[in-house]
């Protein structure tokens, strides 16, 4: 069962998963869990413990997020409502708040390193399955990169637009092949190597 309620990343993961031949459930409802560790691993483990409970069958969950070196890590944990942390709330207007969440994610990023010249930054994911009330397994993957100077492309979500990987000179949102470079990809291969350890 992959346990998120974003949509993009649902199909993201899934389409993964397939090519990895795993089958896969979608849960029969959505759960409003609390990311609150200060850490991808932990709010993985947060989500997929609360999706094992409440449905009693292996459940997959996944936290990501963008981290920025001249931003000291940030957006980390909060890449999905980085708009609403008072961290830099300063460079959005009020009339900003008109545009989708990811566009403002993006442009609160974009306005924060408009002056400077470190612009390093790798996209982290940490996915945990819970088999059992007291086994689960994880995997982590980094894709390193640095923020371009502004948004293109059309064929990711979140960040995607404004994250130019190592070797590349394109956006993400630019890679077709997105889904075989991505961090998710390197953190489910990860946990597959470990699920064959234990199986």
């Amino acid at each position: 069962m992959i346990c998120t309620s974003n949509k993009k990343k649902f199909e993201e993961i899934s389409s993964m998963l397939k090519a990895l031949n795993i089958e896969f459930v979608k849960p029969p409802y959505e759960l409003d869990v609390e990311e609150t560790a200060n850490t991808f691993l932990s709010n993985a483990y947060l989500k997929a413990r609360a999706y094992y409970e409440a449905f009693g069958i292996p459940a997959l969950a996944d936290d990501s997020g963008l981290v920025i070196e001249a931003l000291g890590g940030r957006p980390g944990v909060y890449s999905a409502r980085f708009y609403k942390e008072e961290f830099g709330s300063h460079v959005l207007k009020e009339e900003d708040y008109n545009l989708p969440k990811d566009d403002l994610n993006n442009l609160k990023v974009l306005r924060l390193l408009e002056n400077e010249e470190n612009r390093r930054a790798k996209f982290v994911s940490a996915i945990v399955v819970m088999m059992s009330n007291s086994q689960g397994i994880f995997g982590e993957g980094e894709l390193k990169g640095y923020i371009a100077k502004e948004p293109s492309g059309s064929l990711g979500f979140g960040y995607d637009p404004i994250f130019i990987p190592e070797g590349y000179d394109v956006s993400l949102a630019n890679i077709e092949h997105k889904n075989e470079i991505s961090h998710r990809r390197k953190a489910l291969n990860a946990l597959f190597d470990m699920l064959k350890k234990v199986l």
